[in-house]
């Protein structure tokens, strides 16, 4: 039998049939099959399949706590209340029909991992509002860096290297 070259245009398109394909018989695996597809949010932030949005900081709670209320601030989401709870900080608010919860819990001295989650009601969730309440967390971190300027920031980084490096030892 004598097969016939294919033009790139018509391999590429089974790929794709193809590909599409296999993604579909994943059925209820909404979530693989969007990370499969390459379609997800900024680097560094995860989602999962109710919509929370997690973020590790190699930072101690404190500052995280601080950076998530300039967060809110920005983004115009008042009247926030926190309590403690297991070790952990919860920040809660209500702004534009939704339940606003930021939880941060401390890993370690210097890493909290924060998780946030927008809800409309009990089963729509806002991802897209809890993916940029964590964005702006990081902005409000960076700002904040940079007005300790570069010189405080690299004696930072080196103090944290040299404990990496005399614990390793």
């Amino acid at each position: 039998m004598i097969q016939l070259p294919r033009p790139a245009a018509l391999q590429a398109g089974l790929r794709v049939v193809v590909i599409g394909l296999a993604v579909s018989a994943l059925g209820g695996c909404e979530t693989l099959a969007i990370t499969a597809l390459g379609v997800g949010a900024s680097a560094g932030v995860t989602h999962t399949a109710n919509s929370v949005s997690y973020r590790t900081f190699t930072l101690p709670a404190s500052q995280v706590k601080a950076a998530s209320l300039v967060a809110l601030n920005r983004m115009g989401i008042g009247g926030a209340v926190i309590d403690s709870r297991d070790g952990s900080e919860l920040i809660r608010a209500r702004h534009a029909e939704r339940d606003i919860e930021i939880e941060l819990e401390p890993m370690s001295k210097s890493t909290t991992q924060m998780r946030a989650v927008a809800k409309r009601n009990f089963f729509v969730h806002d991802a897209a509002t809890a993916r940029e309440i964590v964005e702006q967390t990081e902005l409000a971190i960076a700002a904040a860096a940079a007005q300790r300027g570069p010189a405080s920031d690299r004696r930072g980084r080196a103090a944290g290297a040299a404990q990496v490096v005399r614990a390793a030892l």
